[in-house]
């Protein structure tokens, strides 16, 4: 799952919707909502993603890739991936039960991921409501009360998983390898940017 979450976090960072103050926030290890959005925001995000990445497959376990699905039978022997791989698919059956539309994911991925944070959650135009479809939680038992069990359990799963030190110093790395992409992206931006200066600047000579 660790490189999972780096190969969204890079999104996120490429769409700046995440960016380098939030991972820096978490490295100083500040408990504010910043650091929660990696800490915390990042992991559950990269879960809602792989669970419905791996309900519209049709997968029997979790599919991480396209060509790297772990099953009950062929999952390596991982502490961490021990703790965390049945409760995941329990969570899988749940979600592929209330059959989300977009809409309720583009709703649910704003709310894991930024949490508590509304000026954030507004500020990513993912097309996302705030506010779920109507219809979409009338046709559910208790609808608001069902989405908002299932953010709180992803919450909860990476909240759970995130005590146990493997996971926290595996994390750290992926942080680190996220901070040295987005200073890459800054520096190619940078690049780029002098570069069409220069570009500009040779077209008024001529």
């Amino acid at each position: 799952m660790m490189k999972y979450y780096e190969m969204r976090g890079k999104e996120l960072l490429d769409g700046n919707v995440l960016t380098a103050a939030d991972l820096c926030e978490w490295m100083r290890g500040k408990n504010n909502n910043e650091a929660s959005i990696v800490g915390v925001g990042l992991p559950c995000y990269s879960l809602l993603q792989a669970l419905m990445f791996s309900i519209k497959a049709n997968s029997s376990g979790v599919l991480l890739l396209e060509d790297f699905e772990i099953t009950y039978f062929n999952k390596p022997k991982d502490k961490l991936l021990d703790w965390f791989f049945n409760p995941m698919m329990v969570l899988k059956e749940q979600i592929r039960v209330i059959k989300l539309g977009e809409a309720e994911l583009r709703y649910l991925e704003k709310v894991v991921l930024f949490g508590c944070n509304k000026q954030r959650q507004e500020a990513w135009n993912n097309g996302g409501l705030m506010i779920p479809d109507p219809m979409f939680l009338m046709n559910l038992t208790d609808g608001c009360a069902m989405m908002n069990t299932l953010i709180v359990r992803i919450i909860g799963m990476i909240r759970g998983v995130s005590k146990l030190p493997t996971y926290r110093s595996k994390f750290h790395q992926i942080v680190k390898a996220l901070i040295a992409h987005s200073l890459e992206k800054d520096l190619s931006r940078k690049a780029l940017a002098i570069h069409l200066g220069d570009a500009v600047d040779i077209s008024k000579k001529a």
